[in-house]
C-alpha cells in the first residue's frame, strides 16, 4: 500500500463522508467537561452531571448550544493549488501542482462537527402526568435491580449520552467490536456478546506513539491521539504526551477511515488509514475480529529522520472493574514476515487473546517488541525507552503480578528528507471464540471461530490471514462503495449517510453463531429447515438500540431489514427463520407488564415475539427467554404478526427466488398469524382490524383507536401479501377466503380518507393527525410489488397523503431541515398529544423518503433524508445515530437500528435503474 490509498475514488474526495471531521477542540472537547480531563484515564467513564432522566418513556438527551464550530462545511472543497491523478489501482494521487514532492493538500479533512452535550430532556407537561403512574411501576422495578441494573433491558433512570467525538468503529460483524474516536482514541468497546460498553470514553494505555530523531537526538515524540488529558503525578502514564487538538484531521467512510496528523515541528506530516473487513455479500471475511491500521510518513523537510511508531495495548476493555479480572500472560510472535505479540486475558470470564503485530515492508525497517509493561504506572520506563532508542526492549518492566498488563509493537525506519515512508501496516485482532451471556449462560461458537483454531494459536491464523487478504479487503470495498459514490442520482450526503450507516451491522451488539446440535435440546422449537440454515449461514442478531438491549426486535428489524437485504440477504433469511420458529412457541409463564399494570403471559402462542431477549439476563441465553420488553403485552401488538408475513413475502421474492421449500416453510406460519389477528384483533367483524386505544404497537407510548392508517395500511399489504402465497401453494379456499376479508377491509379503510390524507385514526383526540408513518403498509409492500401495492391503496392517494406529509411533517418541522416529525395537525401544529408524536424517528424518516421516491417525488425524499443527515452530522451524532430527534436540539437512544431503513431509499433508486 502507498500514501495514494488514502484518497480512494475521487468521487470521494468531493463527497462530505458522514464524518469527515476537522479537530475544532476548543467547542468539542467541553464535552467531557473537566472531569475528562482529570481522571486517571486508564479508563474514563461518563460525566455524573450528563445522566438525567425524568422517566422511563422520558429518557431523552439535549445536543446543547447550537453554535457552529468553525470550518464545518456542506461539502467536500475542491482540492487547492493540487492536481488529481488517476493511478493503474483507480485510486487518486494528490501532488502540489508548484511542488511536486509536497503532498497530503487534503481540503477533505477540512470539515467538522461537535456539540456540547448538556444532559437530558425533563418533559413537564401533560403528558408526564399520564405516565406518572407508570413511572412509578417501573421505579419499583428499577429500584428492584438497583445492584445489577445492567441487567434490565433498558435502566431509564440514567440514558446513554452522546460522545461528539466517534469515528468508524473497528472489527467485522458479530465477533464484537471496538470503538474509535477521530481524536485517535480507542473506547466503546462491545466485546461481550450483545452489550456495548458505551461508558468507556478512552483506554489510555491503547495508543500510537510517534518518535523522530534527527542525526541520533530525538526531536519530537508524542502520543497520536488528541484528546485532551491534565497531567498530574496521580493520572496513569502521565509521562506521555498527547497529540495537539489544532493539528489533527479525519475522514471516515466505513469501514475505512483516514487520520491526518500534522507535525509542524518537524515539517512531518502522518497518515494513518484504518481498514476492517466489513465486505458485503461475503459471509467469511466480514466476520472477523480484525483490523488494519496503515501509516504513511511524509518528510517535507531537507533532513533525513528516523521516525519509529510504537503500537500499546493493554489487557480488558476499559471498564475500571474488570481490568484486574485475571492474570495476563504474553508471547512473541514470528512467522515469516510478520512480528508480534499476544496478549491472553479474560473479559467477564470469557478467553480473549489480543493480537498485535506488524508485517515488515522493507528491509529498512526494524521491528521491536515489548512483552511487558504497566499499563497503570507512569509509563516513563517505555516512553524514555523509545525516546532515547527508537526501540522497545522485550521486558521493560517487571509487571509481578499480572493482572494488568501492556504489550507493544515498534517499526523504526529511515524516511528520506523531502519523500514518502514505506508503508507500516499494524494488525489488531482480538480471538475470542466462545462466548456467554450473563454469568451463567451456555458457550457459544462465534461464526469466524470456525474458520480458525478455536486455542489461542488462532490468534496467530488471524493475523496472518489478515496481512494476506487487507489488499483484497480494499478492493472488495471499492467494488461495493464506488457504485454508489458514482451514482449521479444519489445527493452527496445521502452517499456518506447510506455506507455510514452501515456501521450498526458492526457496532450494535451484533451477534453471529455457528450452530449447535444443543441447541435443539434447549430450544425444541427449532424446525430441521432453520437448523439447516444456521448450518450454512450461522444465528445472527443484533440490538435494538445501544441502551435498549433488547435482541432483534422485530418491530424494528421490518425497517432495518433493508440493510441486510441489501449487503447480507443470508442473514436477514436466517433472523427470518429464527422468528418463524417462535411463531407456536408458548411460554406460559407470567410476567407483568407495567404500562397496562397486568401479568399475562411471555409468550402467546400465534404471535410473533417482540423481541428474541435479553443479552445482558445473567441466567439464559437471550434466545431462551424471548419477549425480554416487559413494557407492554406485545400479544396484544396489531402490527408485529403483519410485518413478519410481509418480509416473509418480501424474502420468498427476492431473497429465496421463489423457492418453494422455503414457503412451504413459512406459509402454515403465516397463516396462523393472518387468522390469529384476524380472530384477537376484529372486534366487529369488518375485515378490518382495530386498535384497543393503547399504545398497542411500535409506537409503544402514542395510542391509536379504532381503525388507524398505521396498522390498517400494514394489514391490507399483510393480506395482499398471503393471498399472493396461498396462490403460490394452490391454496385457493384461503385466495378466496382472504381476498373477501381484503376487500371488506379495503372499503374500512377508505372511510378515513378525508380527501387529502388518510386519517391517524378514529378517536376524538387524534383524528385528523398527519402521521408521517401512516401508509407503513404501501411503504414496504411497493417495494416488492409495485401493482400488488398499487391494488390495495390507488397511487393517487398515497401520492396526495405523501405529500401532505411532507408539506406539513417536514416543511413545518425545524423550517423543513430535521426529517419528518411523527405527528402534525391539520393546523400545521407538532402534536403533542402523546409523547412519541412529536419526536422525528429517523429510521421512519428515511422510510418516508423512500415512499416518496416510490411515487416520482425524489427531490422532496431527499430533502427529507439530508435533513436526517445534517441534523446527527452537526450534532455530533455520527456512528451513533439515534431512535428519535425533537424540535428543541434533543435525542432519545442514541445507537439505534431504526436507522438502517435507509437501505429502503438505496433499494427504490436502484430497482428503477
Amino acid at each position: 500500500m502507498t500514501l495514494t490509498d488514502i484518497c480512494i475514488e475521487s468521487e470521494v474526495l468531493k463527497v462530505n463522508p458522514a464524518v469527515s471531521l476537522k479537530a475544532n477542540y476548543d467547542l468539542l472537547i467541553n464535552a467531557d467537561n473537566d472531569s475528562t480531563q482529570t481522571e486517571d484515564l486508564n479508563n474514563v467513564s461518563d460525566d455524573a452531571g450528563l445522566a438525567a432522566s425524568s422517566s422511563f418513556s422520558s429518557s431523552f438527551s439535549r445536543l446543547g448550544d447550537a453554535k457552529e464550530l468553525d470550518g464545518i462545511k456542506d461539502t467536500m472543497n475542491d482540492f487547492q493549488n493540487g492536481v488529481l491523478i488517476d493511478d493503474p489501482d483507480n485510486v487518486v494521487l494528490i501532488r502540489n501542482s508548484k511542488t511536486d514532492n509536497k503532498y497530503f493538500d487534503l481540503d477533505f479533512f477540512n470539515v467538522g462537527y461537535g456539540w456540547k452535550a448538556k444532559g437530558s430532556k425533563k418533559p413537564t407537561d401533560h403528558r408526564c402526568i399520564k405516565q406518572l403512574p407508570f413511572a412509578l411501576r417501573y421505579l419499583g422495578l428499577w429500584l428492584k435491580n438497583y445492584n445489577k441494573r445492567e441487567t434490565l433491558f433498558i435502566n431509564g433512570f440514567n440514558p446513554y449520552v452522546h460522545h461528539p467525538y466517534y469515528g468508524v468503529p473497528i472489527g467485522g460483524i458479530g465477533c464484537g467490536s471496538i470503538g474509535r474516536d477521530f481524536r485517535g482514541g480507542f473506547c466503546k468497546y462491545s466485546l461481550r456478546p450483545g452489550i456495548v460498553e458505551q461508558k468507556v470514553k478512552l483506554v489510555k494505555a491503547n495508543q500510537f506513539i510517534i518518535s523522530i530523531k534527527k542525526n541520533g537526538s530525538t526531536i519530537y515524540q508524542k502520543v497520536l491521539c488528541a484528546v485532551p488529558l491534565r497531567r498530574t503525578k496521580k493520572t496513569t502514564l502521565n509521562s506521555w504526551e498527547f497529540f495537539p487538538e489544532e493539528d489533527l484531521d479525519y475522514s471516515g467512510l466505513h469501514p475505512r477511515s483516514w487520520t491526518r496528523y500534522n507535525i509542524k515541528e518537524c515539517n512531518v506530516v502522518v497518515v494513518v488509514k484504518q481498514i476492517s473487513p466489513f465486505i458485503p455479500h461475503n459471509y467469511k471475511d466480514s466476520s472477523l475480529p480484525s483490523s488494519v491500521f496503515v501509516f504513511d510518513v511524509l518528510n517535507n523537510s531537507n533532513d533525513d529522520l528516523d521516525v519509529s511508531i510504537a503500537f500499546t495495548w493493554r489487557n480488558g476493555t476499559g471498564v475500571k472493574s474488570r481490568q484486574r479480572e485475571s492474570v495476563c500472560s504474553s508471547e512473541i510472535i514470528t512467522k515469516d514476515k510478520i512480528s508480534g505479540v499476544l496478549l491472553k486475558n479474560m473479559i467477564h470470564e470469557m478467553e480473549c487473546t489480543y493480537g498485535l503485530a506488524t508485517e515488515i515492508k522493507s528491509d529498512k525497517q526494524t521491528v521491536s517488541i515489548c512483552k511487558s509493561f504497566n499499563p497503570s504506572g507512569d509509563g516513563s520506563t517505555l516512553w524514555d525507552q523509545l525516546k532515547e532508542n527508537g526501540e522497545l526492549s522485550e521486558d521493560i518492566e517487571d509487571v509481578t503480578d499480572k493482572l494488568e498488563l501492556g504489550v507493544a509493537v515498534c517499526v523504526k525506519q529511515m524516511v528520506k528528507a523531502n519523500s514518502i515512508s514505506e508503508s507500516v501496516e499494524f494488525s489488531l485482532v482480538w480471538h475470542m471464540p466462545l462466548v456467554k451471556f450473563g454469568n451463567k449462560g451456555r458457550l457459544n461458537k462465534r461464526w469466524y471461530s470456525q474458520f480458525f483454531s478455536k486455542e489461542y494459536e488462532g490468534t496467530i491464523e488471524l493475523i496472518s490471514y489478515t496481512f494476506e487478504n487487507v489488499q483484497n479487503w480494499e478492493n472488495l470495498i471499492d467494488e461495493w462503495q464506488n457504485p454508489i459514490l458514482k451514482n449521479n442520482l444519489f445527493p452527496e450526503d445521502f452517499k456518506s449517510a447510506l455506507i455510514n450507516e452501515a456501521y450498526y451491522l458492526v457496532d450494535g451488539g451484533s451477534t453471529w453463531f455457528e450452530y449447535d446440535e444443543s441447541w435443539a435440546t434447549d430450544e425444541t422449537s427449532i424446525s430441521d429447515y432453520t437448523a439447516g440454515v444456521f448450518k450454512k449461514y450461522g444465528r445472527f442478531a443484533y440490538q435494538e438500540s445501544w441502551e435498549y438491549r433488547l435482541t432483534l426486535t422485530y418491530d424494528v428489524h421490518f425497517y432495518a431489514s433493508f440493510a441486510l437485504v441489501a449487503l447480507f440477504p443470508h442473514l436477514e433469511h436466517s433472523v427470518n427463520c429464527d422468528f418463524t420458529d417462535q411463531v407456536e412457541r408458548v411460554d406460559g409463564r407470567q410476567t407483568k407488564y407495567y404500562m397496562e399494570n397486568k401479568l399475562a403471559s411471555v409468550k402467546t402462542g400465534n404471535r410473533i415475539p417482540h423481541d428474541l431477549g435479553n443479552p445482558a439476563c445473567t441466567k439464559y441465553d437471550p434466545f431462551l427467554n424471548t419477549n425480554a420488553y416487559v413494557m407492554h403485552d406485545t400479544a396484544d401488538w396489531k402490527d408485529l404478526n403483519l410485518k413478519f408475513v410481509m418480509s416473509s413475502y418480501r424474502n420468498y421474492l427476492q431473497l429465496r427466488n421463489k423457492d418453494k421449500s422455503y414457503l412451504e416453510f413459512v406459509y402454515p406460519k403465516v397463516l396462523a398469524l393472518i387468522y390469529g389477528s384476524l380472530e384477537a384483533f376484529d372486534i366487529n367483524n369488518d375485515g378490518m382490524i382495530e386498535n384497543f386505544g393503547t399504545a398497542d404497537q411500535t409506537y409503544d407510548a402514542w395510542a391509536m383507536s379504532g381503525c388507524s392508517s398505521y396498522c390498517g395500511s400494514l394489514w391490507l399489504a399483510s393480506l395482499a401479501c398471503t393471498v399472493e402465497m396461498a396462490k403460490e401453494m394452490g391454496d385457493t379456499e384461503n385466495v378466496e377466503s382472504l381476498t373477501i376479508t381484503l376487500e371488506k377491509a379495503k372499503l374500512v379503510f377508505n372511510k378515513l380518507w378525508n380527501g387529502t390524507y388518510f386519517n391517524f385514526d378514529e378517536s376524538k383526540d387524534s383524528k385528523t393527525t398527519i402521521m408521517a408513518d401512516g401508509l407503513c403498509g404501501y411503504w414496504f409492500l411497493r417495494s416488492v410489488n409495485k401493482d400488488l401495492a398499487n391494488s390495495i391503496l390507488p397511487e393517487e392517494k398515497v401520492k396526495s397523503a405523501l405529500n401532505n406529509v411532507y408539506k406539513f411533517n417536514c416543511a413545518r418541522f425545524k423550517n423543513g431541515e430535521s426529517g419528518v416529525v411523527n405527528g402534525m395537525t391539520a393546523k400545521g401544529e407538532i402534536d403533542r398529544t402523546h409523547i412519541q408524536a412529536d419526536e422525528c424517528w429517523i429510521g421512519v424518516s428515511y422510510a418516508v423518503s423512500a415512499a416518496l421516491i416510490q411515487v416520482g417525488e425524489h427531490e422532496k425524499a431527499f430533502k427529507i433524508a439530508r435533513g436526517c443527515y445534517n441534523t446527527c452530522s452537526n450534532a455530533g451524532l455520527q456512528f451513533q445515530t439515534p431512535e428519535a430527534l425533537y424540535n428543541k436540539d434533543f435525542y432519545r437512544a442514541i445507537g439505534y437500528s431504526r436507522a438502517l431503513s435507509i437501505y429502503s431509499i438505496h433499494h427504490e433508486i436502484t430497482n428503477r435503474q
